[in-house]
């Protein structure tokens, strides 16, 4: 932490801080084996705080955002203090203002890592096609506290929410989630981005 106090002692999260979306862009890059992403986490505020505590395990966190009150509106885009407690897997997002109670609030988390190695969060594998060409691929396994190992969360069972999925690839990658795909769109740079459909609350 910097040598600043972390403002949580306790292993599991805060309650008063509830998740209620989160959108997911992750580019998976399987040429270097490392990935960016951002997470955008809309929040219910059920007590007034300054600070967000949530899970983060080998991620490299580059900013966090206040984006907005309320659903749908934007703030200034106020950049939140981070703090890092590695024993706790926790991160401490503190906000220049205070967090009202009753109040909806999104944050957006930058991040980056490498993919893992072993069968755990957001990991490398590799494949053999029927001519014996080995492939490498990304994939995860969340359970059970794994999910923070590919992005920033509330890693606990009583934080469920809702997920939008969207995966950057190459073109002659497949990606898959969850849930069913409701559109590619090709980017400038030779990528393509697909939007995965909303899910239920996990």
């Amino acid at each position: 932490t910097n040598g600043q106090l972390f403002p949580w002692n306790k292993r599991r999260l805060p309650d008063w801080t509830v998740p209620l979306l989160y959108i997911l862009h992750i580019h998976p890059n399987l040429t270097t084996l490392n990935f960016t992403g951002s997470v955008t986490i809309q929040l219910l505020i059920k007590k007034e705080t300054s600070f967000v505590i949530l899970h983060s395990k080998g991620l490299d966190i580059n900013q966090a955002t206040l984006l907005g009150e309320n659903a749908g509106s934007i703030l200034s885009g106020k950049v939140l203090h981070i703090l890092e407690y590695p024993e706790h897997d926790q991160l401490a997002l503190q906000s220049p203002e205070p967090l009202l109670p009753g109040m909806v609030y999104s944050i957006q988390i930058n991040f980056t890592s490498v993919l893992a190695e072993g069968f755990s969060g957001f990991y490398k594998s590799t494949y053999k096609t029927k001519d014996g060409e080995v492939r490498v691929i990304a994939t995860t396994d969340f359970e059970p506290l794994d999910a923070r190992m590919a992005f920033p969360c509330f890693d606990e069972p009583a934080f469920k929410a809702n997920f939008l999925v969207n995966i950057l690839r190459e073109k002659h990658h497949i990606a898959l989630s969850n849930m069913p795909k409701i559109k590619t769109i090709e980017l400038d740079d030779g990528l393509v981005e697909d939007y995965f459909d909303v899910s239920v609350k996990m």
